[in-house]
């Protein structure tokens, strides 16, 4: 039996070769709640900003606070899962989401909205790891793995990339809530498509269960918070002290608990990702991803709706050229990577594709970058994404015995996830850092956080630091570090 995937995979196993149609359907819709869960919402968020009246902090809060949640609490997944049957977990997981979004379309006050955003959090963070668990399980048996990987990060990348049209489209036609009761009813929809497809739990399983690390996921989400209070501190207070405190906490807590991740093998991160060069670059890859990725959409929707005038619906349209780059390369990459053992030249590739793509949409002087070039700037960080993604997941989830996968997968979308987190507040840091305009300019001059003029220096900054995280995370000697690693395993 395997933890993470027991009851359902009995069920599955049982007559062998064959699986039920809308099986993988089922996986697919669950992870198209999470990765939705974010894009969907980020077309929206000038729009909620404005509605509510949201200061720039509750802004940022706002923008980060799913993925704070999701992140950390995806390492119990596994535990539960073990516990429960992967099915159950999942049902659970999307009916807590459901209901998380359904008070998201409720809200009237940013503290409520943020608290449904936390919540929603909380259901989505059974719903990447578990899916791409239950779609390894399926492909395991015909030996084709990384065509589940490619399949699974391509549906995410599209996800990602068409969830803003869809986001700017309602919010634009209905309202921001719209965006929020769409994600409401495909919940429900994605909980009656594995209700019917997943079949009932097997027989319960003999192999002895594992507690829970408790104190491995406090420890995660602590760090997370007290790294987003210390990137969010300037815009609240000026207070040296306090924000040097936040930072020494945070460092202090991840600290702890990298050392409880090596004395316990078997706590909430997989230690052996962590203890293996390999996937400890690619771990750490997808922090740099992903928080750069939110950083970038961040800055832009809100550079597109304020400083060129545009309506989400617009503004979506503008970066809708991400979309087939995404696809496209992460399903390249996710197979180049199964076939051979090192991804560093993909992954560099990729990052350098999204540092691009970052400089490109900070270029203009005292005017709002052309639209044009937004464009071209959201094609480089499409293309980027997925050739840096489906690299870095393939690495980590391969060559993985069933038992482990899901914790594999949970570790990997949870470094993910801290990288989505902290993407607004890094971009409110980076205005910080550049300067904040007057306070007396009107909505065509600037945004929530800053004019035009304090964004553009604060994108290219952005793309400068993307560009130095590539070739430091997986430069040449890392290159061949790897490639002695891969020739160990052959």
């Amino acid at each position: 039996m395997s933890p993470g995937l027991p009851d359902d995979r009995r069920a599955w196993t049982a007559t062998p070769g064959r699986v039920p149609r809308l099986a993988p359907i089922a996986c697919y819709a669950a992870l198209l709640c999470g990765a939705l869960a974010i894009a969907s919402v980020t077309a929206a968020v000038p729009a909620v900003a404005a509605d509510l009246e949201m200061e720039p902090v509750q802004t940022q809060w706002f923008a980060a606070a799913y993925q704070l949640t999701c992140g950390p609490l995806q390492l119990g997944v596994s535990h539960f899962a073990d516990q429960y049957g992967a099915r159950r977990i999942l049902l659970v997981a999307l009916s807590t989401f459901a209901a998380a979004s359904l008070l998201a379309t409720a809200a009237t006050t940013a503290a409520v909205l943020i608290a449904a955003r936390l919540l929603q959090g909380i259901g989505g963070a059974a719903l990447s790891p578990v899916s791409l668990a239950l779609l390894l399980t399926l492909r395991r048996r015909t030996g084709n793995e990384p065509h589940a990987v490619a399949g699974w990060v391509s549906t995410a990348a599209a996800a990602s990339c068409l969830g803003p049209v869809l986001g700017g489209l309602l919010t634009s036609l209905v309202d921001w809530r719209a965006a929020f009761g769409a994600l409401t009813l495909l919940a429900t929809a994605s909980a009656g498509c594995a209700l019917h497809a997943l079949g009932e739990p097997g027989p319960s399983a003999t192999s002895p269960r594992q507690p829970m690390d408790i104190a491995g996921i406090t420890l995660c989400t602590a760090a997370a918070i007290t790294a987003l209070i210390t990137l969010t501190a300037p815009a609240v207070t000026a207070s040296a002290p306090a924000q040097a405190a936040t930072a020494l906490l945070t460092v202090t807590l991840i600290g702890l608990l990298t050392l409880r991740t090596r004395r316990d093998p078997q706590g909430t991160l997989d230690a052996g990702l962590l203890r293996q060069a390999v996937t400890r670059r690619a771990l750490l890859v997808l922090l740099a991803l992903f928080g750069a990725n939110s950083a970038f959409t961040f800055l832009t929707y809100f550079t597109l709706t304020r400083a060129n005038g545009l309506s989400p619906l617009s503004a979506a349209v503008v970066a809708l050229p991400a979309v087939v780059p995404a696809v496209l390369t992460a399903r390249l990459a996710a197979r180049r990577t199964g076939e051979q053992c090192d991804g560093s030249r993909l992954m560099r590739t990729g990052l350098l594709c999204v540092a691009a793509g970052v400089l490109l949409s900070g270029c203009g002087h005292r005017h709002p970058t052309p639209l044009w070039l937004l464009s071209g700037a959201c094609a480089f960080v499409g293309c980027g994404l997925g050739l840096t993604n489906g690299s870095a997941m393939t690495v980590v989830s391969r060559d993985h015995a069933s038992h482990r996968t899901a914790q594999a997968a949970a570790t990997a979308t949870t470094f993910a996830m801290l990288g989505g987190a902290t993407g607004p507040a890094v971009a409110g840091a980076a205005l910080t850092l550049v300067g904040h305009p007057p306070r007396g300019c009107g909505a065509s001059i600037c945004d929530a956080l800053g004019t035009p003029l304090g964004t553009q220096p604060a994108l290219c900054l952005l793309g400068l630091l993307t560009a130095a995280m590539a070739f430091t995370l997986t430069g040449r000697r890392h290159e061949r570090r790897r490639q002695r690693s891969c020739a160990g395993q052959v």
